[in-house]
């Protein structure tokens, strides 16, 4: 049994095939992957297990452009990691996200230059909180923006 599978969202979902009929599809959870075969669902860590167990061969992406998907950003700001309940603070001006989608723990997504014990650190998604006790610069849509602002 040889089944190709197709990304369609980079390392998030992919549709397996066999002999080009669409035979099931790959998934990313919060705790690994879930690979659904003729409506049977199994759970696995990692793609490697995914690869050792199912004997799945994983299609190179090609030569696309090297972007987040939709689902790491915020408002256009890259946010490190998978988003889940997606805001723009109005009144702080900052994308903000958190990293589960029950959770109560906020993050600002990008870049920002932020000041705690007098240094100046370069961060990516820093929490809401952190922003709120320090002083900061940003948000910033890459790391060497943030790194070539002047600091204040």
């Amino acid at each position: 049994m040889n089944i190709i599978a197709k990304p369609v969202v980079d390392n998030q979902f992919w549709i397996l095939k066999q002999d080009d009929r669409k035979v099931g599809n790959i998934e990313a959870t919060d705790d690994g992957y879930a690979v659904k075969i003729d409506n049977k669902v199994t759970s696995f860590k990692t793609i490697n297990m995914i690869r050792q167990r199912v004997n799945i061969e994983f299609e190179a992406i090609g030569n696309r452009p090297n972007r987040e998907p939709a689902s790491y950003q915020v408002q256009g700001y890259p946010s490190g990691s998978r988003v889940y309940n997606p805001v723009w603070d109005v009144q702080q001006g900052l994308p903000l996200f958190t990293k589960k989608r029950k959770s109560k723990s906020w993050f600002a997504a990008g870049w920002y230059q932020v000041r705690q014990r007098k240094t100046w650190a370069v961060t990516q998604s820093p929490k809401l909180i952190t922003l709120e006790r320090y002083e900061y610069q940003g948000p910033f849509h890459t790391e060497d923006e943030a790194r070539n602002e002047p600091l204040p």
